[in-house]
């Protein structure tokens, strides 16, 4: 950390501060993404079940698919960057799966 804080000109507590803050705002945009993949996933089925299913409809809803996927993705990026940012080193995605610490970010 003091290696770092000297090489970007700051103190070792703005340098902390910083980290602080970049875990706060990775945790927040986790648990943002994985509430959207959740509501539009929950609006895809809800769609999905009270529509007439036709040709026209079936191709429409694979192409939504992907889109629901996406939130979920973001928040496991986020997640991970977490979780990179409470270890204060790089860690791949299976570390992160197969860690004993907290799975969700904090």
């Amino acid at each position: 950390m003091a290696a770092t804080a000297f090489y970007q000109g700051v103190s070792v507590m703005d340098l902390e501060a910083l980290l602080w803050r970049r875990r706060r705002s990775t945790a927040r945009a986790a648990y943002i993404a994985f509430g959207f993949g959740w509501l539009f996933f929950l609006g895809w089925l809800y769609r999905l079940t009270h529509t007439e299913w036709s040709a026209g409809f079936i191709l429409t809803a694979l192409q939504f698919a992907p889109f629901c996927a996406v939130f979920f993705l973001l928040a496991f990026k986020s997640a991970l960057e977490n979780y990179q940012i409470r270890m204060r080193r790089l860690a791949s995605a299976m570390e992160y799966l197969q860690t004993n610490e907290s799975f969700w970010p904090s």
